[in-house]
């Protein structure tokens, strides 16, 4: 069944970078960063997923964060 998944976890993983910094930084709710990389949010709106990503390319300047950083849209059929 398709799905989106999220990716944000993975991303923080890679770059070394923890929930609390990012969510001190973006000025989005720590918990709401929490149920994001967790897997766990229900839904996001534009203004934050916007702050997310831009903090993302303030933080760490090494490559260009976009969308697919935060979610992916899974279509496993399996």
């Amino acid at each position: 069944m398709p799905k989106i998944e999220c990716t944000l976890g993975k991303t923080l993983d890679d770059i070394g970078i923890t929930k609390n910094k990012l969510a001190v930084e973006s000025k989005v709710r720590p918990n709401t960063i929490s149920d994001i990389a967790l897997n766990k949010a229900r839904s996001i709106n534009f203004e934050t997923l916007e702050k997310i990503v831009t903090t993302l390319n303030t933080l760490d300047t090494t490559r260009t964060f976009d969308i697919t950083d935060v979610f992916v849209y899974s279509n496993n059929q399996s």
